[in-house]
Protein backbone atom coordinates (compact mmCIF):
# COMPACT_ATOMS: atom_id res chain seq x y z
CA UNK A 1 0.00 0.00 0.00
CA UNK A 2 1.12 3.36 -0.98
CA UNK A 3 0.90 6.29 1.49
CA UNK A 4 0.92 9.57 1.17
CA UNK A 5 3.14 12.22 1.71
CA UNK A 6 1.13 15.24 1.20
CA UNK A 7 -2.04 16.57 1.43
CA UNK A 8 -3.70 16.50 -1.48
CA UNK A 9 -7.13 18.84 -1.81
CA UNK A 10 -8.90 19.72 -4.66
CA UNK A 11 -9.93 23.09 -3.39
CA UNK A 12 -7.05 24.07 -2.33
CA UNK A 13 -6.34 26.17 -5.85
CA UNK A 14 -10.06 27.44 -6.12
CA UNK A 15 -9.39 28.55 -2.60
CA UNK A 16 -6.15 30.25 -3.02
CA UNK A 17 -8.24 31.97 -6.55
CA UNK A 18 -11.09 32.78 -4.37
CA UNK A 19 -9.08 34.87 -2.16
CA UNK A 20 -7.14 36.49 -4.85
CA UNK A 21 -10.24 37.77 -6.18
CA UNK A 22 -11.30 39.30 -2.95
CA UNK A 23 -7.81 40.77 -2.35
CA UNK A 24 -8.02 42.03 -5.83
CA UNK A 25 -11.54 43.72 -5.34
CA UNK A 26 -10.76 45.15 -1.98
CA UNK A 27 -7.25 46.95 -3.46
CA UNK A 28 -9.14 48.33 -6.86
CA UNK A 29 -11.93 49.72 -4.42
CA UNK A 30 -9.35 51.51 -2.53
CA UNK A 31 -7.92 53.09 -5.39
CA UNK A 32 -10.84 54.36 -6.71
CA UNK A 33 -11.35 56.43 -3.12
CA UNK A 34 -10.04 59.14 -1.69
CA UNK A 35 -11.07 58.55 1.43
CA UNK A 36 -9.10 55.83 3.16
CA UNK A 37 -10.77 52.75 5.09
CA UNK A 38 -9.22 52.74 9.13
CA UNK A 39 -9.09 48.71 8.11
CA UNK A 40 -9.62 46.44 5.37
CA UNK A 41 -10.63 42.65 6.06
CA UNK A 42 -10.66 40.22 3.48
CA UNK A 43 -12.07 36.70 5.50
CA UNK A 44 -14.63 34.03 4.45
CA UNK A 45 -17.30 33.33 7.92
CA UNK A 46 -20.14 31.27 6.75
CA UNK A 47 -19.46 30.85 2.96
CA UNK A 48 -17.25 29.04 0.79
CA UNK A 49 -16.80 32.59 -0.97
CA UNK A 50 -14.16 35.45 0.50
CA UNK A 51 -15.94 38.68 1.17
CA UNK A 52 -14.52 42.51 1.69
CA UNK A 53 -14.78 44.62 4.62
CA UNK A 54 -13.75 48.05 4.47
CA UNK A 55 -14.22 49.73 7.82
CA UNK A 56 -13.89 53.97 7.45
CA UNK A 57 -13.98 54.61 11.44
CA UNK A 58 -16.58 57.34 12.71
CA UNK A 59 -17.37 60.89 11.75
CA UNK A 60 -18.03 62.75 8.99
CA UNK A 61 -14.53 61.20 6.59
CA UNK A 62 -16.14 57.55 7.55
CA UNK A 63 -19.53 58.60 5.56
CA UNK A 64 -18.01 59.93 2.68
CA UNK A 65 -15.59 57.07 2.23
CA UNK A 66 -18.86 54.74 2.54
CA UNK A 67 -20.55 57.14 0.23
CA UNK A 68 -17.46 56.89 -2.39
CA UNK A 69 -17.89 52.95 -2.15
CA UNK A 70 -21.28 53.20 -3.33
CA UNK A 71 -20.47 55.27 -6.09
CA UNK A 72 -17.81 52.84 -7.19
CA UNK A 73 -19.90 49.68 -6.46
CA UNK A 74 -23.49 51.51 -8.18
CA UNK A 75 -24.94 50.37 -4.31
CA UNK A 76 -27.33 52.11 -2.13
CA UNK A 77 -26.49 53.38 1.20
CA UNK A 78 -28.35 52.18 4.01
CA UNK A 79 -28.69 53.86 7.40
CA UNK A 80 -28.99 52.24 10.60
CA UNK A 81 -30.15 54.45 13.27
CA UNK A 82 -28.62 53.60 16.70
CA UNK A 83 -31.34 54.31 19.54
CA UNK A 84 -30.62 55.08 23.78
CA UNK A 85 -33.04 53.97 26.38
CA UNK A 86 -35.20 56.95 25.68
CA UNK A 87 -35.67 56.48 21.95
CA UNK A 88 -33.41 59.07 21.08
CA UNK A 89 -31.08 58.40 18.15
CA UNK A 90 -27.37 58.53 19.57
CA UNK A 91 -25.62 57.81 16.47
CA UNK A 92 -25.74 55.96 13.17
CA UNK A 93 -24.49 53.36 11.03
CA UNK A 94 -24.08 53.97 7.24
CA UNK A 95 -23.43 50.59 4.97
CA UNK A 96 -23.17 49.62 1.76
CA UNK A 97 -23.16 46.06 0.54
CA UNK A 98 -22.14 45.30 -2.55
CA UNK A 99 -21.46 42.04 -4.88
CA UNK A 100 -18.21 43.05 -7.30
CA UNK A 101 -16.91 40.42 -9.34
CA UNK A 102 -18.78 37.58 -7.29
CA UNK A 103 -17.09 39.19 -4.01
CA UNK A 104 -19.57 40.44 -1.31
CA UNK A 105 -18.34 44.20 -0.38
CA UNK A 106 -19.46 45.30 2.89
CA UNK A 107 -18.46 48.92 3.64
CA UNK A 108 -19.37 50.77 6.88
CA UNK A 109 -18.83 53.65 9.06
CA UNK A 110 -20.04 55.15 11.95
CA UNK A 111 -21.43 59.08 12.89
CA UNK A 112 -23.21 61.67 14.33
CA UNK A 113 -26.75 61.54 13.20
CA UNK A 114 -26.19 65.48 11.91
CA UNK A 115 -23.78 64.36 10.06
CA UNK A 116 -25.33 61.69 8.38
CA UNK A 117 -28.24 63.94 7.93
CA UNK A 118 -25.86 66.41 5.78
CA UNK A 119 -24.48 63.58 3.96
CA UNK A 120 -27.78 61.70 2.56
CA UNK A 121 -29.74 65.08 1.94
CA UNK A 122 -30.13 64.66 -1.67
CA UNK A 123 -28.33 67.57 -3.85
CA UNK A 124 -31.06 70.03 -5.70
CA UNK A 125 -31.65 69.41 -8.93
CA UNK A 126 -31.70 72.04 -11.57
CA UNK A 127 -35.40 72.37 -11.63
CA UNK A 128 -35.31 72.48 -7.66
CA UNK A 129 -32.90 75.38 -8.24
CA UNK A 130 -34.86 76.97 -11.05
CA UNK A 131 -37.83 76.81 -9.11
CA UNK A 132 -36.48 78.31 -5.65
CA UNK A 133 -35.02 81.13 -7.75
CA UNK A 134 -38.08 82.34 -9.28
CA UNK A 135 -40.46 81.23 -6.25
CA UNK A 136 -42.18 84.79 -4.73
CA UNK A 137 -42.01 84.65 -0.93
CA UNK A 138 -43.35 87.05 1.38
CA UNK A 139 -41.56 89.40 2.76
CA UNK A 140 -40.32 89.37 6.27
CA UNK A 141 -41.52 91.79 8.93
CA UNK A 142 -38.03 93.89 9.86
CA UNK A 143 -39.74 95.48 13.01
CA UNK A 144 -40.46 93.17 16.24
CA UNK A 145 -44.13 93.36 16.63
CA UNK A 146 -44.14 91.66 20.44
CA UNK A 147 -46.23 93.40 23.02
CA UNK A 148 -42.35 95.14 24.95
CA UNK A 149 -41.22 96.50 21.26
CA UNK A 150 -44.44 98.65 21.02
CA UNK A 151 -43.76 102.21 21.76
CA UNK A 152 -46.53 104.97 22.43
CA UNK A 153 -46.31 108.38 21.78
CA UNK A 154 -46.06 110.96 24.28
CA UNK A 155 -49.74 112.59 24.58
CA UNK A 156 -49.27 115.96 23.69
CA UNK A 157 -52.17 118.62 24.53
CA UNK A 158 -53.63 119.75 21.67
CA UNK A 159 -54.88 123.66 21.83
CA UNK A 160 -57.49 124.80 19.01
CA UNK A 161 -56.33 127.32 16.73
CA UNK A 162 -59.22 130.04 18.03
CA UNK A 163 -58.46 129.91 21.43
CA UNK A 164 -54.39 130.43 20.34
CA UNK A 165 -55.66 133.36 18.41
CA UNK A 166 -57.78 135.17 20.99
CA UNK A 167 -54.71 134.54 23.51
CA UNK A 168 -52.65 136.27 21.07
CA UNK A 169 -54.91 139.01 20.85
CA UNK A 170 -55.07 139.46 23.85
CA UNK A 171 -51.69 139.52 24.69
CA UNK A 172 -51.17 142.67 22.07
Amino acid sequence: MEQATHATTPTASSDRALYELAQDVSRRLVAEVTVMPNGVRVGRELSDRYDVHLYFGAGLDAGRGVLQIADATDATVTRDDQHDSEGHVTSVWLEVRALVRGVAVYAYGLMHPAEADELLQPPPTEDTAAESATEVTQPLPTVSTGPADVVIPAITPVTPLATKAQEQEAGE
